[in-house]
Protein backbone atom coordinates (compact mmCIF):
# COMPACT_ATOMS: atom_id res chain seq x y z
CA UNK A 1 0.00 0.00 0.00
CA UNK A 2 2.95 2.34 0.52
CA UNK A 3 3.59 2.50 -3.21
CA UNK A 4 -0.04 3.14 -4.22
CA UNK A 5 0.38 6.97 -4.40
CA UNK A 6 3.49 6.58 -6.57
CA UNK A 7 1.77 4.04 -8.83
CA UNK A 8 -1.25 6.32 -9.15
CA UNK A 9 0.96 9.28 -10.08
CA UNK A 10 2.67 7.19 -12.77
CA UNK A 11 -0.60 5.95 -14.28
CA UNK A 12 -2.22 9.39 -14.30
CA UNK A 13 0.87 10.99 -15.85
CA UNK A 14 1.09 8.33 -18.55
CA UNK A 15 -2.56 8.99 -19.34
CA UNK A 16 -1.79 12.72 -19.56
CA UNK A 17 1.10 12.10 -21.97
CA UNK A 18 -0.97 9.64 -24.01
CA UNK A 19 -3.78 12.16 -24.36
CA UNK A 20 -1.25 14.76 -25.58
CA UNK A 21 -0.04 12.24 -28.14
CA UNK A 22 -3.61 11.44 -29.20
CA UNK A 23 -4.37 15.11 -29.78
CA UNK A 24 -1.24 15.52 -31.90
CA UNK A 25 -1.55 12.35 -33.97
CA UNK A 26 -5.32 12.08 -34.38
CA UNK A 27 -6.91 15.49 -33.88
CA UNK A 28 -4.15 17.69 -35.30
CA UNK A 29 -3.07 15.16 -37.96
CA UNK A 30 0.60 15.46 -37.00
CA UNK A 31 1.12 19.09 -37.93
CA UNK A 32 4.87 19.60 -37.93
CA UNK A 33 4.61 23.09 -36.44
CA UNK A 34 2.89 21.65 -33.35
CA UNK A 35 5.26 18.75 -32.73
CA UNK A 36 7.50 20.37 -30.12
CA UNK A 37 4.57 21.69 -28.07
CA UNK A 38 3.04 18.26 -27.69
CA UNK A 39 6.44 16.59 -27.32
CA UNK A 40 7.07 18.92 -24.38
CA UNK A 41 3.70 18.00 -22.88
CA UNK A 42 4.41 14.29 -23.22
CA UNK A 43 8.16 14.11 -22.45
CA UNK A 44 8.56 16.97 -19.94
CA UNK A 45 5.24 17.85 -18.33
CA UNK A 46 4.11 14.24 -18.02
CA UNK A 47 7.17 13.14 -15.98
CA UNK A 48 7.11 16.45 -14.06
CA UNK A 49 3.49 15.90 -13.06
CA UNK A 50 4.32 12.35 -11.96
CA UNK A 51 7.15 13.62 -9.77
CA UNK A 52 5.03 16.42 -8.32
CA UNK A 53 2.17 14.10 -7.45
CA UNK A 54 4.59 11.61 -5.86
CA UNK A 55 5.97 14.35 -3.62
CA UNK A 56 2.49 15.47 -2.56
CA UNK A 57 0.96 12.03 -2.12
CA UNK A 58 3.76 9.78 -0.85
CA UNK A 59 5.62 9.48 2.41
CA UNK A 60 9.22 8.69 3.24
CA UNK A 61 11.85 9.37 0.58
CA UNK A 62 9.72 11.75 -1.48
CA UNK A 63 12.55 12.98 -3.71
CA UNK A 64 13.61 9.46 -4.63
CA UNK A 65 10.04 8.44 -5.38
CA UNK A 66 9.52 11.59 -7.46
CA UNK A 67 12.61 10.87 -9.55
CA UNK A 68 11.63 7.23 -9.97
CA UNK A 69 8.06 7.99 -11.04
CA UNK A 70 9.18 10.74 -13.43
CA UNK A 71 11.80 8.46 -14.97
CA UNK A 72 9.29 5.64 -15.47
CA UNK A 73 6.85 7.97 -17.21
CA UNK A 74 9.61 9.32 -19.46
CA UNK A 75 10.66 5.78 -20.45
CA UNK A 76 7.07 4.78 -21.23
CA UNK A 77 6.58 7.89 -23.36
CA UNK A 78 9.84 7.17 -25.21
CA UNK A 79 8.66 3.61 -25.91
CA UNK A 80 5.37 4.95 -27.27
CA UNK A 81 7.30 7.42 -29.45
CA UNK A 82 9.47 4.57 -30.76
CA UNK A 83 6.40 2.47 -31.55
CA UNK A 84 4.64 5.28 -33.43
CA UNK A 85 7.64 6.35 -35.50
CA UNK A 86 9.65 3.16 -35.92
CA UNK A 87 7.35 0.16 -35.44
CA UNK A 88 3.91 0.99 -36.85
CA UNK A 89 5.35 2.27 -40.18
CA UNK A 90 6.90 -1.16 -40.73
CA UNK A 91 3.41 -2.50 -41.37
CA UNK A 92 2.32 0.37 -43.64
CA UNK A 93 3.85 -0.89 -46.85
CA UNK A 94 3.01 -1.39 -50.50
CA UNK A 95 5.16 -3.57 -52.74
CA UNK A 96 4.80 -4.42 -56.41
CA UNK A 97 5.83 -7.82 -57.71
CA UNK A 98 8.11 -7.56 -60.71
CA UNK A 99 7.21 -9.78 -63.66
CA UNK A 100 9.71 -12.26 -65.07
CA UNK A 101 10.52 -10.02 -68.04
CA UNK A 102 12.12 -7.52 -65.62
CA UNK A 103 15.52 -9.16 -65.77
CA UNK A 104 18.06 -7.39 -68.01
CA UNK A 105 18.23 -4.88 -70.83
CA UNK A 106 17.86 -5.95 -74.44
CA UNK A 107 20.02 -4.59 -77.25
CA UNK A 108 17.28 -2.23 -78.50
CA UNK A 109 16.94 1.51 -78.03
CA UNK A 110 16.52 2.83 -74.52
CA UNK A 111 14.76 4.38 -72.72
CA UNK A 112 11.14 3.67 -73.61
CA UNK A 113 9.78 6.82 -75.36
CA UNK A 114 6.91 7.05 -72.84
CA UNK A 115 9.47 7.48 -70.04
CA UNK A 116 12.10 9.52 -71.88
CA UNK A 117 13.05 12.98 -70.64
CA UNK A 118 15.71 15.14 -72.27
CA UNK A 119 18.00 17.11 -70.01
CA UNK A 120 19.78 19.96 -71.71
CA UNK A 121 23.52 19.33 -71.88
CA UNK A 122 23.18 15.90 -70.30
CA UNK A 123 21.12 13.65 -72.54
CA UNK A 124 17.97 11.60 -72.50
CA UNK A 125 17.08 9.63 -69.40
CA UNK A 126 14.18 8.11 -67.56
CA UNK A 127 11.83 10.51 -65.78
CA UNK A 128 11.55 8.93 -62.34
CA UNK A 129 9.63 11.64 -60.47
CA UNK A 130 8.41 15.21 -60.96
CA UNK A 131 6.25 17.98 -59.60
CA UNK A 132 5.41 21.47 -60.86
CA UNK A 133 8.98 22.74 -60.48
CA UNK A 134 11.38 19.80 -60.29
CA UNK A 135 12.24 16.63 -62.18
CA UNK A 136 14.28 13.59 -61.17
CA UNK A 137 15.90 11.93 -64.19
CA UNK A 138 18.05 8.80 -64.32
CA UNK A 139 20.71 8.30 -66.99
CA UNK A 140 21.50 4.58 -67.15
CA UNK A 141 24.41 2.73 -68.72
CA UNK A 142 22.41 0.03 -70.53
CA UNK A 143 25.45 -1.86 -71.81
CA UNK A 144 27.36 -2.74 -68.65
CA UNK A 145 26.05 -4.76 -65.72
CA UNK A 146 25.00 -3.97 -63.03
CA UNK A 147 23.89 -0.97 -65.15
CA UNK A 148 25.39 1.99 -63.26
CA UNK A 149 23.32 5.15 -63.31
CA UNK A 150 23.48 8.85 -62.62
CA UNK A 151 20.45 10.58 -61.12
CA UNK A 152 19.91 14.27 -61.85
CA UNK A 153 17.65 16.70 -60.03
CA UNK A 154 16.77 19.57 -62.35
CA UNK A 155 14.58 22.65 -62.57
CA UNK A 156 11.59 21.94 -64.74
CA UNK A 157 11.43 25.40 -66.31
CA UNK A 158 14.98 25.76 -67.62
CA UNK A 159 16.19 22.15 -67.43
CA UNK A 160 19.17 23.19 -65.31
CA UNK A 161 20.60 20.42 -63.14
CA UNK A 162 20.99 21.36 -59.48
CA UNK A 163 22.25 18.03 -58.15
CA UNK A 164 23.59 14.70 -59.39
CA UNK A 165 24.30 11.40 -57.68
CA UNK A 166 26.16 8.44 -59.18
CA UNK A 167 24.93 4.95 -58.31
CA UNK A 168 26.63 1.61 -58.99
CA UNK A 169 23.38 0.10 -60.28
CA UNK A 170 19.96 1.14 -61.57
CA UNK A 171 17.73 0.31 -58.61
CA UNK A 172 16.37 3.82 -58.19
CA UNK A 173 13.28 5.02 -56.32
CA UNK A 174 12.22 8.65 -55.94
CA UNK A 175 9.46 11.05 -55.00
CA UNK A 176 9.11 14.77 -54.23
CA UNK A 177 7.25 15.96 -51.13
CA UNK A 178 7.01 19.46 -49.63
CA UNK A 179 10.07 20.70 -51.49
CA UNK A 180 12.21 17.69 -50.66
CA UNK A 181 13.42 15.08 -53.15
CA UNK A 182 13.64 11.62 -51.60
CA UNK A 183 15.89 9.27 -53.58
CA UNK A 184 16.80 5.68 -52.80
CA UNK A 185 19.42 3.47 -54.39
CA UNK A 186 17.69 0.28 -53.29
CA UNK A 187 17.70 0.74 -49.48
CA UNK A 188 20.20 3.63 -49.26
CA UNK A 189 18.29 6.90 -49.00
CA UNK A 190 19.02 10.59 -49.61
CA UNK A 191 16.91 13.68 -49.00
CA UNK A 192 17.74 16.74 -51.09
CA UNK A 193 16.24 20.21 -51.28
CA UNK A 194 14.23 20.35 -54.51
CA UNK A 195 15.00 24.05 -55.05
CA UNK A 196 18.66 24.41 -54.09
CA UNK A 197 20.02 20.90 -54.63
CA UNK A 198 21.55 20.86 -51.14
CA UNK A 199 21.34 17.84 -48.88
CA UNK A 200 18.71 18.37 -46.20
CA UNK A 201 20.22 19.08 -42.79
CA UNK A 202 18.41 16.94 -40.27
CA UNK A 203 18.91 16.12 -36.62
CA UNK A 204 17.05 12.83 -36.95
CA UNK A 205 15.41 10.93 -39.78
CA UNK A 206 13.36 7.74 -39.39
CA UNK A 207 12.16 5.81 -42.42
CA UNK A 208 10.68 2.40 -43.13
CA UNK A 209 11.71 1.98 -46.74
CA UNK A 210 12.63 -1.60 -47.68
CA UNK A 211 13.70 -1.22 -51.31
CA UNK A 212 14.10 -4.27 -53.51
CA UNK A 213 13.31 -7.57 -51.82
CA UNK A 214 12.33 -11.17 -52.41
CA UNK A 215 9.46 -10.71 -49.98
CA UNK A 216 6.38 -8.49 -50.32
CA UNK A 217 6.91 -7.63 -46.63
CA UNK A 218 10.54 -6.46 -46.29
CA UNK A 219 10.33 -6.68 -42.49
CA UNK A 220 10.25 -10.45 -42.90
CA UNK A 221 13.21 -12.54 -44.06
CA UNK A 222 13.52 -12.81 -47.84
CA UNK A 223 11.96 -15.92 -49.30
CA UNK A 224 13.98 -18.44 -51.21
CA UNK A 225 11.78 -18.01 -54.29
CA UNK A 226 12.66 -16.26 -57.52
CA UNK A 227 10.12 -13.44 -57.30
CA UNK A 228 11.27 -9.87 -56.72
CA UNK A 229 9.28 -7.04 -55.19
CA UNK A 230 9.90 -3.30 -55.21
CA UNK A 231 8.44 -1.20 -52.44
CA UNK A 232 6.54 1.84 -53.73
CA UNK A 233 5.62 3.58 -50.47
CA UNK A 234 7.59 5.02 -47.60
CA UNK A 235 6.96 6.69 -44.24
CA UNK A 236 9.79 9.14 -43.59
CA UNK A 237 9.86 11.37 -40.51
CA UNK A 238 12.42 14.18 -40.36
CA UNK A 239 13.53 16.62 -37.68
CA UNK A 240 15.55 19.52 -39.13
CA UNK A 241 18.22 21.68 -37.51
CA UNK A 242 16.04 24.75 -38.14
CA UNK A 243 13.22 23.22 -36.08
CA UNK A 244 11.06 22.07 -38.99
CA UNK A 245 9.35 18.71 -38.52
CA UNK A 246 7.80 16.40 -41.11
CA UNK A 247 5.92 13.77 -39.17
CA UNK A 248 5.16 10.40 -40.73
CA UNK A 249 4.05 11.38 -44.25
CA UNK A 250 2.92 8.42 -46.34
CA UNK A 251 4.83 8.86 -49.58
CA UNK A 252 4.15 7.16 -52.89
CA UNK A 253 7.29 6.58 -54.94
CA UNK A 254 8.11 5.66 -58.52
CA UNK A 255 10.97 3.29 -59.13
CA UNK A 256 13.32 1.54 -61.51
CA UNK A 257 14.40 -2.04 -60.90
CA UNK A 258 16.32 -4.21 -63.33
CA UNK A 259 14.91 -3.10 -66.72
CA UNK A 260 11.48 -1.93 -65.58
CA UNK A 261 9.85 1.28 -64.44
CA UNK A 262 7.19 0.99 -61.72
CA UNK A 263 4.55 3.70 -61.31
CA UNK A 264 3.93 3.99 -57.58
CA UNK A 265 0.40 5.37 -57.90
CA UNK A 266 -1.01 2.93 -60.44
CA UNK A 267 1.30 -0.05 -60.07
CA UNK A 268 1.86 0.00 -63.84
CA UNK A 269 5.10 -1.63 -64.96
CA UNK A 270 6.84 -0.47 -68.16
CA UNK A 271 9.97 -1.94 -69.67
CA UNK A 272 12.68 0.67 -70.05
Amino acid sequence: MKNVPVLASIILSIIFSAVAGFVYFVLLHEQGSMFYIFAALAFIFGPFIAGLMSINWSEGNKLGKALASGTIVFIVVFILFFIMYSVTPLFERTSVQLPKYCNSFSSGNHPNPTLAYNLSGVGTGVLVASDDKTVVVAIIDYNNTPYPSTVYIANKNDGKSIHRIDFPDNTIVATIYEGVVYIYDDKLGYSINAHTGDFEKTILKIDNYGGLSQSNLPILPSSSGSNWYLETTAVISSWYIDGKVISRPHLTMNGIAFNCFIDGKTGEIIQI
